[in-house]
């Protein structure tokens, strides 16, 4: 297995892409703590399925943008599993909204959790890391929409996930001294729950799959199974990379 006895700590656990994660990491040999900020139901879904395949996993509830919340998330982990190797930040918020419709609340809180959550979590388990001298993984899951403006209606996301991909490169170069890998997955179109209300509207899905090479959208194993690549020590020597999993859109 490629993650056996390794710890992961992976943020928005418990649904889509986080969820996909947690299940692969488990199944790759990790233990998994398991971060949401909401859906407390679906987080002890996810430990009770690693633990009834004959994983270990717990669930930790934070915000990603408060930094007290993190502190005490991360601690926490510590604690229960005795250190943290990898580190995924995928916990994020994707609001739809007119450019004159986007009020700064709205603008504030997605800067907040898809950027900021992203140093705050990463600040925190990296100091662990060079305390015990772990040649950790950060796994920053960000989005194409960070390297293309991919729609009017999300204007604050993409400058988020644009912040969030720098972020990524110069976290890398910070912590590439202690032997921590930084990278970051940039997920195109994956269809989940919480967007496919989107998707089923108007001509949504069918115009992304005709701009998509592929012609498909993607599934949440695709990034799931990059996420293990990346986690892994295969990718012992990569850092500061962003690698695309999105059939082909902004090749």
């Amino acid at each position: 297995m490629r993650l056996a006895g390794k710890v992961a700590l992976v943020t928005g656990g418990s649904r889509g892409i986080g969820r996909a994660i947690c299940l692969e990491y488990a199944k790759e040999g990790a233990k998994v703590a398991v971060n949401y900020t909401s859906h407390p139901g679906a987080a002890d879904e996810v430990v009770a399925l690693i633990k009834k395949r004959g994983g270990q996993a717990r669930s930790y509830k934070a915000d990603v943008s408060n930094k007290a919340e993190v502190d005490k998330m991360v601690a926490a982990a510590i604690k229960d599993f005795g250190r943290i190797d990898v580190l995924v930040n995928n916990a994020g918020v994707a609001p739809f909204v007119d450019f004159f419709d986007c009020d700064e609340e709205t603008w504030d809180r997605t800067q907040a959790v898809n950027c900021k959550g992203i140093f705050l979590v990463s600040q925190a388990a990296a100091r662990d890391m060079v305390k015990k001298g772990t040649k950790g993984k950060i796994v920053n899951v960000t989005s194409i929409s960070g390297e293309k403006a991919t729609s009017e209606l999300q204007v604050p996301y993409c400058t988020s996930k644009g912040a969030a991909n720098m972020l990524t490169k110069i976290m890398a170069l910070a912590l590439a001294k202690y032997g921590i890998c930084v990278n970051a997955i940039l997920p195109g179109t994956i269809e989940t729950d919480i967007n496919r209300d989107v998707l089923d509207s108007g001509t949504v899905r069918s115009d992304i799959e005709h701009a998509t090479p592929l012609g498909c959208l993607g599934k949440t194993e695709h990034i799931a199974y990059a996420a293990v690549l990346l986690g892994s020590d295969e990718s012992g020597w990569t850092t500061g990379s962003l690698l695309a999993i999105d059939g082909g859109f902004i090749a």
